[in-house]
């Protein structure tokens, strides 16, 4: 195999060409479950959405016959790159524990740079992060650890940073992306449909502290996606615009 860290940046290019590449318009089912075991509340959520890619303009449909609204995809758009840079908008609603989550820009690399091209990132090794094959790596799935160095995370604010990340050797596409951190841990399953890079299934948990980190709460969400479709207009004439 490939050393890890070329692996690492073959997923990151392919993953980011895939983005670039998601249809204009996407319909889905997704079933999501809200968790707060501290305040024993538990929510199961049913949604029809048809979203608009480029902006991430969507209606929700709650099923089987509730109410209808137009907001962000949720409770993360499918065509999501979870090793792009983003960031994770939380509005503290307990109905949508997993508010927006914004892609600032995808994570690209090469090994030079020219007049003509102004890649994201340039570098012969990775900077950031220290990558190792794990046991269970093999020919078709390519199980790389990521192990943040200090270079990102002195001085960062973000309180978690990608672990693992499984990789289809044949497309050089991540199949599934782990994040872990003190108070936060996410996983993103991927599948593709029709060749579209989507999000098939999605966990997330974070604690919440108090003033003083007196008391927490702990939120856990985990989305399933179905029923994929690329409609060439939106069904909403709402979507058209924009």
């Amino acid at each position: 195999m490939i050393a890890a860290d070329v692996a690492f940046r073959q997923a990151a290019n392919a993953a980011a060409a895939a983005y670039a590449q998601a249809p204009p318009y996407l319909a889905y089912k997704t079933d999501v479950v809200v968790d707060v075991p501290s305040l024993r509340q538990h929510r199961s959520i049913s949604r029809a959405v048809e979203t608009r890619t480029k902006d991430d303009y969507a209606v929700l449909q709650d099923l089987p016959r509730g109410q209808r609204q137009y907001a962000h995809s949720f409770p993360v758009i499918p065509t999501f790159d979870a090793l792009s840079y983003f960031h994770i908008s939380y509005n503290g609603s307990r109905r949508d524990a997993l508010s927006y989550v914004q892609v600032d820009r995808p994570l690209t690399f090469t090994t030079t740079a020219s007049s003509e091209s102004k890649p994201d990132v340039v570098v012969t090794y990775l900077r950031y992060y220290h990558a190792e094959y794990a046991a269970d790596s093999n020919d078709r799935i390519a199980h790389i650890v990521m192990d943040p160095l200090p270079t990102l995370t002195t001085g960062n604010t973000s309180d978690f940073y990608i672990h693992d990340v499984y990789v289809d050797t044949a497309s050089n596409l991540p199949t599934r992306v782990t994040y872990t951190g003190p108070t936060t841990t996410m996983a993103v399953d991927y599948a593709v449909v029709e060749n579209h890079w989507l999000v098939s299934h999605m966990t997330y948990s974070h604690t919440f502290f108090g003033p003083l980190r007196i008391g927490r709460v702990t939120a856990n969400v985990e989305a399933t996606n179905s029923g994929f479709a690329f409609p060439a207009t939106p069904n909403d004439p709402k979507l058209a615009g924009g």
